[in-house]
């Protein structure tokens, strides 16, 4: 899975962006004030910005967490084995 673009970071990223567009296309409709627009649309930026963030974090925790629970689990049997 590591060498496919479709990881589950990926899916998490893609969703946000789902979200995150639609957020702004509720602003380009109902909202006429173009400050207010701006003012909007970057803090829904921000959103997309920082759930990506912990994104990648949480992905990033959860493969060394993979890794070391396999490392573990490898040297419990090479210790077993002795």
């Amino acid at each position: 899975m590591a060498n496919s673009i479709f990881t589950p970071l990926y899916f998490a990223n893609y969703f946000v962006d789902q979200v995150q567009d639609a957020k702004n296309k509720v602003v380009d409709t109902f909202v006429f004030d173009d400050k207010i627009k701006a003012s909007i649309k970057d803090f829904v930026e921000a959103q997309r910005d920082f759930t990506k963030q912990v994104n990648r974090t949480t992905n990033e925790v959860a493969e060394l967490t993979a890794v070391t629970i396999k490392e573990m689990a490898e040297k419990t049997v090479k210790a077993a084995k002795i």
